[in-house]
């Protein structure tokens, strides 16, 4: 009797002991997950099927291919080679800066990045803190959806009822590393909100920082000049109008260039993000159009 008392009350103090825990480090980031990107330094890197030379080689890859590391074992990075897990040499590989995946108080939903590793320090904080600002945003975006949530419940119990999706909000934040070069960092955002009805609503920001200094670069930053802007335009225009099956666009007026466009660096110049709906069909998700550097400089 007296051990079935003490193993009652070992269970109540570690019950006790877990909610204290959470509420002591619920408004902290927590770690998700860790990725590193990477660029082939050599003319040929070959794939392995496991962390070693006696593993099967499944593949090769050329040099200045980039390459997400999931984890590295020893002298060698786990990366997703045809969608499988594979393995190259990591001394054969230049890194870039190290991205982390944090969750904001704890939300699985909310999911938002950090980097380390810069040399400075003052630009890695620069950068964090940009990365925070829109987590903190998206954090209120997620409570003004469970208000709305909560308030619909309230006025329209018969149509929650009767049809339970269209009273089952979420509200939910993921992003994409798109280039990370060592020099150039562009993170693209994506906030996805649901509301009822056939689909939610998504939009993407991008967020491009200049590595050695932490300084946000926008869109405007790079089109200095209303010719440079034109210019854009008429390339992305002239893109489109050869691509139907994507964009519905049928002049140039319909193409938006301005400081809300979005757009993360690629090799060799930028890529244009274009939100939902605004040149394409909803099946086309976030439409992209690549600009040559040699158009806007």
């Amino acid at each position: 009797m007296k051990g079935i008392k003490t193993m009652k009350l070992s269970l109540v103090f570690a019950v006790i002991l877990a909610m204290l825990s959470t509420f002591v480090w619920s408004n902290e980031p927590v770690k998700a997950a860790t990725t590193k990107t990477a660029t082939v330094a050599v003319d040929k890197l070959n794939v392995r099927s496991g962390a070693g030379t006696n593993y099967k080689t499944v593949g090769s890859l050329k040099k200045g291919t980039k390459v997400t590391v999931y984890a590295q074992k020893s002298s060698w990075s786990e990366i997703r080679y045809k969608g499988k897990k594979a393995y190259v040499t990591t001394k054969y590989l230049k890194f870039g800066v190290t991205v982390k995946t944090y969750k904001y108080k704890n939300i699985s939903d909310l999911k938002y990045p950090q980097v380390t590793g810069l040399q400075s320090k003052t630009a890695e904080k620069k950068i964090n803190q940009a990365l925070l600002n829109y987590a903190e945003g998206a954090y209120k975006n997620y409570l003004k959806m469970l208000a709305d949530e909560k308030q619909i419940k309230h006025d329209e119990p018969q149509l929650c009822k009767e049809s339970p999706y269209a009273c089952d909000y979420s509200y939910d934040t993921t992003y994409d590393v798109n280039f990370n070069d060592g020099k150039q960092l562009s993170i693209l955002i994506y906030d996805s909100l649901y509301q009822g009805g056939a689909h939610g609503i998504e939009t993407a920001t991008s967020y491009n920082f200049t590595i050695s200094n932490g300084n946000q670069i926008k869109l405007m930053n790079i089109l200095t000049s209303k010719t440079k802007i034109t210019k854009v335009q008429k390339y992305a225009y002239n893109y489109m109008m050869k691509h139907p099956e994507i964009f519905y666009i049928s002049k140039l007026s319909d193409v938006h260039i301005n400081k809300d466009t979005q757009f993360y660096y690629v090799d060799g110049g930028i890529k244009l993000v274009f939100q939902e709906y605004e040149v394409g069909p909803y099946a086309a998700g976030f439409p992209t159009v690549k600009i040559p550097s040699s158009v806007y400089k």
